[in-house]
This record gives C-alpha cells, sequence and structure tokens, in this order.
C-alpha cells in the first residue's frame, strides 16, 4: 500500500486505479439542496409578482381639455388638471361707445366640467371634459335727448354750421357721455352755409402740427385747432403759429381726461380742467371761446359749467375714427368724403400718438370736399 501526502492526511490509494470518491458530509450537501431551491423558488415567484403588481395599478384617465385629448394619471383630480394646464379663463370688459374700456375686468370667464361650472374638486374620470369660456365683452347702452336750437345762433352743443330753429336729437353712451349720432329735425327756415369746417384734437404735437399747418397753407385752407393745455405750455410757439396762420384755437381742457369719461368728472374738476387749459391759451394772447370735450363725453352739467366760463361746447357731424388701429391714409380720405356735406364739422386729430395716416390723407380731403363745391372754414366763436 501508498500512502500520498496531501494536507496532512493520509489517505488509501489502491494499486493501479482511482483513489476513492470523497464524499461532503450529508449535512453539508443538504445545505447546498436548499440553496438551489430557494433560487429555483425566487426565480418562480419574481415574474408572478411583477406581474400582479402591474395588474394592480389604475389605468390613467382620458380627458378632453377645450376639445383636445390629455391623457392624466389615474387619481389626477379637476382642480391638478385645471393648475397644471394653466386654465384661465379672460375677464369680459365694460365697453364705451367707442369700443374702449370703462371698466376692464367686469365680466369674469368660467370654467366648465362636464358642461357645468363644478364648485368643488374630485378625480378626473375616464370622459371627463373639461372647457375655458372667456368673459364677454359687453357695450354699454345709449340713451337720446332733445336739444332744442333756437335759430338765430349756432346750437349748444354744436354738432354742424347750420342755423335753423329746431330739435337736435343726440345719441350717446348711456355711461360714457360719448357721441354716438346727431340728427338734427328743423322746425323753420334753414341756412346751411356751403362750407365745411375741418377740426383738430389733441395738439399742440411736435412733427405733425407744423406739417398740417404746412399742408393747410399750401392749399390755402383754414381749419379749428382744440388744444390741450399742459401741450400748449410745452409747444407755445405751434399755438403762435396756429394764430398766425388764421386758425381758429379752441380749449380741449387740461390734461384730456379720460377716466371716468369727461360727462362723469364732478363739476369742479370740469370747470378746473377748462380753466386751467384756457388760462394756458390767455397767456399767448388766444382768448378761447369754444370747448370740445376729451372723447365727445358730455352731460347737461358739463355744458352749464362751459356756458359757466364763457364758452360754446363744440362736438362734430363727421367722425373717420382716424386716431383708431388700423385707419390708414385711404380709409381716412373715405370715411370723410363719403359722409361730409353743406354744414359738416369734421374732426380729426394732430395729436396724441403717431398720426401719419391723417397727415397724409389730409390733401385728399381737402381736395375732395372742394370738388363737391364746398369750401372750408373756421367755426366762429
Amino acid at each position: 500500500m501508498r500512502t500520498a501526502q496531501a494536507t496532512g492526511v493520509a489517505l488509501d490509494v489502491p494499486r493501479g486505479g482511482r483513489g476513492p470518491r470523497h464524499r461532503r458530509p450529508r449535512s453539508h450537501r443538504l445545505a447546498r439542496r436548499t440553496a438551489g431551491a430557494a433560487v429555483l423558488s425566487a426565480g418562480l415567484l419574481f415574474p408572478a409578482f411583477s406581474v400582479s403588481s402591474l395588474f394592480d395599478l389604475p389605468p390613467p384617465v382620458d380627458v378632453r381639455v377645450q376639445g383636445t385629448l390629455h391623457v392624466f394619471e389615474a387619481g389626477t383630480t379637476y382642480l391638478d388638471a385645471v393648475l397644471s394646464l394653466h386654465l384661465e379663463p379672460r375677464a369680459g370688459s365694460l365697453l364705451d361707445v367707442e369700443g374702449l374700456a370703462l371698466a376692464p375686468g367686469r365680466y369674469p370667464g368660467k370654467i366648465l366640467l362636464d358642461g357645468a361650472v363644478y364648485q368643488g374638486d374630485r378625480r378626473l374620470a375616464e370622459g371627463d371634459r373639461i372647457w375655458v369660456v372667456d368673459g364677454k365683452d359687453r357695450t354699454e347702452g345709449v340713451v337720446q335727448t332733445n336739444v332744442t336750437v333756437p335759430g338765430d345762433r349756432p346750437s349748444d352743443p354744436q354738432f354742424d354750421l347750420a342755423v335753423a330753429p329746431g330739435v337736435q336729437v343726440v345719441t350717446r353712451g348711456a355711461l360714457s357721455g360719448k357721441l354716438v349720432s346727431s340728427v338734427f329735425h328743423p322746425t323753420g327756415p334753414v341756412v346751411i352755409p356751403k362750407a365745411v369746417a375741418l377740426t383738430f384734437d389733441d395738439g399742440p404735437w411736435p412733427g405733425q402740427t407744423d406739417r398740417i399747418l404746412r399742408i393747410l397753407a399750401t392749399f390755402h385752407a383754414t381749419a379749428t385747432f382744440f388744444e390741450v393745455g399742459y401741450l400748449v405750455d410745452r409747444s407755445p410757439d405751434l399755438v403762435r403759429a396756429e394764430a398766425a396762420a388764421g386758425m381758429a384755437i379752441g380749449d380741449h381742457t387740461w390734461d384730456h381726461p379720460l377716466s371716468p369719461p369727461f360727462g362723469r368728472q364732478p363739476d369742479d374738476e370740469a370747470r378746473s380742467q377748462i380753466a386751467r387749459a384756457a388760462d394756458a391759451l390767455s397767456s399767448l394772447g388766444v382768448d378761447a371761446k369754444l370747448f370740445r370735450p376729451p372723447g365727445g363725453s358730455y352731460g347737461d352739467a358739463t355744458v352749464a359749467v362751459t356756458e359757466g366760463l364763457g364758452m360754446r361746447m363744440v362736438l362734430w357731424s363727421v367722425d373717420p375714427r382716424d386716431w383708431a388701429p388700423g385707419a390708414t391714409k385711404k380709409t381716412i380720405v373715405k370715411r370723410v368724403l363719403s359722409n361730409v356735406q353743406a354744414g359738416s364739422i369734421v374732426i380729426l386729430h394732430d395729436g396724441g400718438g403717431d398720426r401719419s395716416a391723417t397727415i397724409a390723407a389730409l390733401p385728399g380731403i381737402i381736395k375732395g370736399i372742394r370738388a363737391k363745391g364746398l369750401s372750408l372754414v373756421t367755426i366762429a366763436p
């Protein structure tokens, strides 16, 4: 028998053959089997656990917002959706008869859930519909008043150059007092001059008033300018140039207040606005006897205040809205010439913003009025 030394243990090895197979203890073999079974069990159970978890998650929710499909996680609430999508309706405004805001944002919009205003909060359900509805703008109403015209002098307020007894039916904004229309119904002989008065508001305005004066001089035409008091103080030379050119000059308040509309200003404020502008003109030697309220807004009290200051209120009968966005040379000329007639008073603007379209339109207006056989005159005090 031979012996072999291995790790200090003597093993009996038979001649010509392999040694006996070494067997681990039974406890070790049981441990390996247990471990293998555990691995196998884990492999079998893991897929079953994952699939089960996936099926346990609630499905997403399809909701239409403004007609567009949105997919929300399950559990998303109505308010969650409103906030995450930044849904906010626009509020509507109360507008005056010229489309300007009297009360911005007065009429709120709303958000509908399934066709109704929802006051609380709840989880969104499949097929829900959310819709944003903007608030609608609303325009003030109008009121009509009858102004008796004596016939021996211009009416006050004055709307045109005609002199005749009768009734002037005036339509104005119910809240703003702004002029919408004026229709005269004579009750006796009518004297209408074959003339038109061009008027310019919101100046003097450097770079614009002077250009208008040059055009009027080129055509040997005259006009009436209604001046804003603080602008008179800034550009006195333009007012002097108007007077030197034979233009009529009137009062258009100190700083052109629009809110509240002039017809709703307290009497003391209205009087102060008119008087301060008159003083600015007086310092340049201009005795203003004509007054035009900003936006044509007036009430009975405004007429009384104006008369108390020794002035007559002058409005207009033709308004091409040359100040409005989108007004062009072509549209201004067309609006004037399609409405002007003997005795018309036309309102234009030389200040208050970019009046390049008005300036470009002026030669065509002058030529068109004269082509109708009408002359151009200033408004007499």
